[in-house]
């Protein structure tokens, strides 16, 4: 495998590696979520806001940025070879790392609420479901586990 089939594998790779973000939709659960019993509150929501919603940083981006960096400026012309190579696998951690956390950056939404039965109001950051999104106004269900969601109720839920 030459110089370039390398690199272009190594980018492939980290391409792959930094697209496996998490995600953070209402009709999304992880596997350790199935058959857990979860207490459902419900609430009217007063307000939403658009958020971005920062995904947490693995290093997987930096790596393989440096690791292609690092490779291509071995294989430079330059007569300073190691030089390249260090200079290269800086340059690649640093662009890999801000491509990572592009890649993986989702649309969300700051959902506030008041509990029914209650004047607690509360928020809730999730990411933002295009297909059936949630309004002001809207009655929701707060399901909460090992972590928080707000789904919209349907009309005829009967809750």
């Amino acid at each position: 495998m030459n110089m370039i089939q390398r690199i272009v594998a190594l980018a492939v790779l980290g391409l792959v590696l930094t697209g496996c973000a998490a995600n953070y939709k209402s009709s999304s659960y992880q596997g350790g979520q199935v058959q857990q019993a979860m207490k459902v509150k419900l609430a009217t929501v007063l307000e939403i806001r658009d958020v971005e919603i920062q995904a947490q940083n693995s290093g997987t981006g930096a790596t393989v940025g440096a690791a292609i960096g690092g490779t291509a400026g071995a294989y430079s012309s330059n007569r300073s070879g190691v030089v390249s190579s260090i200079a290269g696998a800086l340059l690649g951690g640093v662009v890999g790392n801000a491509a990572e956390k592009a890649i993986n950056a989702k649309t969300g939404i700051e959902i506030t609420y008041r509990l029914d039965g209650s004047n607690d109001i509360m928020a809730l950051v999730q990411e933002k479901d295009e297909s059936d999104p949630i309004q002001v106004g809207d009655r929701i269900k707060i399901v909460e586990g090992s972590t928080t969601r707000a789904v919209k109720l349907a009309a005829n839920s009967g809750l």
